[in-house]
């Protein structure tokens, strides 16, 4: 295992081992027995290895997966601020003001198997949220292709990229930025209004919260990752829809901002394609590089 060398290791009584977040200057840290004693078989198994910083957790776990001996291990990489991440398409992901961490996990499987992954993710993530409070499974939403929401606003992102291992083998490292408050100088930065857990988790603590977040997103990306394995995307098709945010409502896709199609988001089918309902009738689209949105009401085309 080769990784640039971590900045302060954390260590649940180490002070300066905390993510400031711009909630009223409240910090977090992961409680790193409490964690371990959370993980259920097979996440327990896996190498977790916690920074205060690094460039980019996901480049961290790829470097490494280049160099690790297969098997059927995972690795984790939380970083409570990241230099140089990013996001989809290339957009800057700091990840200063919630939980950023990178799974990396093999998958044996042909890469015309792998479709719909960042969708099974994605649930995954909704389902470990879901595991911490009953009024989170009620208020996160999926949007497709990889991101999680709250009223129309971002809670989380996914960005996984691929390692080839051998034939029909490969570790899919997956990147997961995670709000855990909503933080009003990242707004302004961005120019939109973000979600946060907290804003739907009543009495959240940050000093024992985050922990039990972690734990549960492990967990359900080791149940995926069996899943996946056994039947493919496929079975989660429609777990997914039920949760889409988007579901019956109108959309468009865009692509470098020009608007491609538009239609009825209808779920999506067994590969993760978008069902888009459109004059022409039902049109499966497949991620590549689009951006969904809503279309508001009296919205012209």
């Amino acid at each position: 295992m080769s990784l640039p060398p971590p900045v302060n290791v954390a260590s649940p009584d180490a002070s300066d081992a905390c993510a400031p977040l711009p909630a009223g200057g409240t910090r977090w840290n992961i409680d790193e027995p409490r964690l371990a004693a959370a993980l259920a078989l097979p996440a327990r198994q896996w190498t977790i290895d916690i920074v205060q910083q690094t460039g980019s957790t996901n480049a961290d776990l790829v470097q490494d997966c280049r160099q690790r001996p297969w098997g059927d291990d995972g690795a984790v990489r939380l970083a409570y601020r990241q230099t140089a991440g990013r996001g989809r398409q290339g957009r800057p992901w700091q990840g200063q003001a919630g939980m950023t961490f990178s799974v990396a996990l093999p998958f044996a499987l042909p890469p015309a198997r792998l479709g719909g992954l960042s969708l099974a993710v994605g649930l995954a993530v909704a389902d470990g949220l879901a595991d911490c409070h009953p009024a989170l499974a009620r208020a996160v939403g999926l949007k497709w292709p990889n991101d999680l929401q709250i009223d129309g606003r971002k809670l989380a992102g996914i960005l996984i990229e691929s390692v080839p291992a051998g034939p029909q083998r490969a570790w899919a490292v997956i990147g997961i930025g995670l709000n855990l408050w909503r933080d009003p100088a990242m707004e302004q930065a961005l120019g939109r209004e973000l979600a946060g857990i907290s804003e739907k988790w009543p009495g959240f603590d940050p000093a024992s919260d985050p922990t039990a977040v972690l734990a549960a997103v492990l967990n359900r990306l080791a149940r995926m990752r069996t899943e996946f394995l056994a039947e493919g995307f496929a079975p989660m098709a429609p777990r997914w829809s039920a949760r889409d945010a988007y579901r019956d409502q109108p959309v468009r896709l865009l692509h470098d901002g020009a608007i491609l199609a538009e239609g009825l988001a209808r779920g999506v089918d067994e590969h993760g394609h978008l069902l888009l309902e459109t004059d022409e009738g039902l049109r499966p689209i497949a991620s590549g590089e689009l951006s969904l949105r809503p279309i508001a009401a009296g919205t012209a085309p």
